[in-house]
């Protein structure tokens, strides 16, 4: 697992350092941004993460930022502070994808608590991810007919009706079930479902499992069984 890192993007240099100290404190790394641009160009995030995200920040508005970092398709916990906080900025902050909105200055303690909790969410969230990619990964190596007959597995179709519906002989599909444990890496139908129950919202239709590109089919925290816990 990398290391956890906390993204701060707030105009305020004084600020700024104040958090870094804080987080150093406990152990957690820093990276300062001053201007959201800078960030948002980050060819790679470290996760796990989680973003401390300021409302008002030159050039743009802290909302339009959350939600480019959502077009963009990271999926680490943002918290929005702000100074001038309203009951409706707010909502609009966690309507956008915020997890929590926090207003300055924020307490010590309860800013540690909130960022470590979501660190660990996002830890969970990190290694689901890791393993959604493998079982992706599986899935592209099988071919449009495998593919075909992977879908009857899962859903309980016995050879002959999977025959039909395919418009295949039997000892064809034996043929094709046997190629797809063998390149899922699995002996059995029971810990294929298994596998590809793991990655989020892709038992029914686990060749529609994309991450990465805005699609919520697979999100981290959904469904996935190494995210259940949030606390």
């Amino acid at each position: 697992m990398r290391e956890a890192v906390v993204y701060i993007v707030d105009d305020d240099p004084g600020l700024n350092a104040s958090l870094a100290a804080l987080f150093r404190s406990v152990g957690l790394k820093t990276e300062l941004f001053q201007h959201p641009q800078p960030f948002l160009e980050l060819r790679q995030i470290n996760r796990p993460a989680c973003v401390l995200l300021d409302v008002r920040l030159p050039g743009i508005n802290g909302l339009d930022v959350l939600k480019q970092v959502g077009k963009i398709g990271w999926t680490m916990p943002v918290l929005m502070i702000s100074g001038h906080a309203d009951v409706v900025m707010a909502v609009r902050a966690l309507h956008t994808g915020a997890r929590d909105f926090l207003e300055k200055p924020v307490n010590d303690t309860i800013l540690l608590e909130l960022v470590q909790h979501w660190i660990r969410w996002d830890m969970r969230s990190y290694s689901c991810e890791v393993i959604c990619d493998g079982i992706r990964a599986k899935l592209d190596l099988l071919t449009e007919r495998e593919q075909s007959v992977l879908q009857c597995m899962l859903r309980g179709l016995p050879n002959k009706v999977a025959a039909r519906e395919l418009n295949l002989s039997v000892k064809a599909v034996e043929g094709h079930r046997i190629n797809v444990l063998h390149k899922m890496g699995v002996q059995s139908p029971v810990e294929l479902m298994s596998m590809v129950g793991i990655c989020p919202k892709a038992t029914d239709t686990p060749l529609n499992c994309i991450r990465g590109r805005g699609d919520d089919r697979c999100q981290p925290g959904w469904h996935c069984s190494l995210t259940d816990e949030t606390s």
